[in-house]
C-alpha cells in the first residue's frame, strides 16, 4: 500500500512541473465548459425545462460533470500502454515487484487528483460565478455523490486500462483510443444525459457501466432520484467496477502469456 501511495504522489508532483501546460488546460477547460453551457442554453432556447430538466440542473450538469467527472483525459491510459509495448520498455514492466496494472492505477489517480484540484477547481469557482451552480439535492445526496465519485473514476480507470491492455494483441494504440473516446463520450452520459436519449436505446444504456462514470453521480446529485434508488444503483457500480477488475486481472495473465511466447 505505501508503494501505491508513493507511485500516486509521484504521479501528482510529476503534473505540477509543467507550469505553462497547467494554465493551458485550465484555459482549455474554461473554454469547453463554456461550449457547454452555450448549446444548452441554444437547446432550451429561452424555455424554463425541456423533458422536465430545468436550465439550472442542465448547467449544473455541464459544469460539474465536464469538470468533476468528465474532465480527465482516460486515452492516456491507452496510449501509455500502447508506447510501453510499441518501444518493448514491458519488458523492463514486468521485473518490477508490483503488478502494472496496478502501477498505471496509482499513476492515472496521481494524474486525476491534479486535475480536480489545479485544473477542475478553478474552472468551476470562475465558471459557477458567472452561470450560477446548484448545490446538491440534499445533504444525504452529496454525500452519496462522494461515493459515485470513487465510483465513477475506478470504472472510468478500469475501463482505459482494460482497453490499453489489448494493444498487447492490436498493437495500435491509435485505434483503440479513439475507440474509447467515442464509447465514453456517448454511453457515460458526458455530452448528452441519457434521460434525454430514446427510450430503447437510453434503457440498455442506463444498465452498462459506462453509465456510471457521469451519468449517474450526476443523477444523484440533482436529486433526479430518491435515496433508496441512488443507494441501490451506487451499490450497482460498486458491482461493476469489481467485475471490471477481475476482467482487467484476466486479461493481464493472458497479457503476460503473451510476452512470454513473443519473447520466447
Amino acid at each position: 500500500m505505501s508503494a501505491f501511495i508513493a507511485l500516486v504522489l509521484a504521479s501528482f508532483r510529476r503534473e505540477t512541473q509543467h507550469r505553462l501546460q497547467t494554465a493551458m488546460r485550465i484555459i482549455g477547460g474554461l473554454v469547453e465548459i463554456l461550449a457547454r453551457i452555450s448549446i444548452w442554453q441554444a437547446v432550451y432556447a429561452g424555455r424554463a425545462a425541456v423533458g422536465g430538466i430545468s436550465l439550472d440542473s442542465m448547467m449544473t450538469y455541464a459544469l460539474v460533470g465536464g469538470t468533476i467527472l468528465s474532465s480527465w483525459e482516460a486515452t492516456m491510459i491507452v496510449r501509455e500502454v500502447g508506447t510501453t509495448i510499441r518501444t518493448g520498455a514491458i519488458g523492463a514492466t514486468l521485473l518490477r515487484p508490483a503488478s502494472y496494472p496496478l502501477m498505471l492505477l496509482a499513476e492515472q489517480i496521481g494524474a486525476r487528483l491534479f486535475e480536480w484540484v489545479i485544473i477542475g477547481l478553478p474552472v468551476i469557482v470562475v465558471m459557477g460565478a458567472i452561470y450560477g451552480l446548484l448545490p446538491p439535492a440534499s445533504l444525504p445526496h452529496g454525500l452519496l455523490f462522494i461515493g459515485y465519485l470513487a465510483v465513477s473514476i475506478a470504472i472510468l480507470m478500469l475501463t482505459g486500462i482494460l482497453i490499453g491492455l489489448f494493444s498487447f494483441w492490436v498493437f495500435d494504440a491509435h485505434s483503440l483510443e479513439w475507440f474509447m473516446r467515442g464509447l465514453l463520450a456517448v454511453l457515460s452520459g458526458s455530452l448528452v444525459p441519457i434521460w434525454f436519449f430514446p427510450a430503447g436505446f437510453g434503457e440498455v444504456v442506463h444498465f452498462l457501466p459506462f453509465s456510471w462514470i457521469t451519468y449517474h453521480p450526476m443523477a444523484v446529485y440533482l436529486g433526479q432520484r430518491d435515496l433508496m434508488a441512488s443507494l441501490e444503483y451506487l451499490v450497482g457500480g460498486i458491482g461493476w467496477a469489481g467485475l471490471l477488475a477481475l476482467t482487467v486481472a484476466f486479461v493481464w495473465s493472458r497479457a503476460c502469456r503473451q510476452v512470454v511466447v513473443q519473447g520466447g
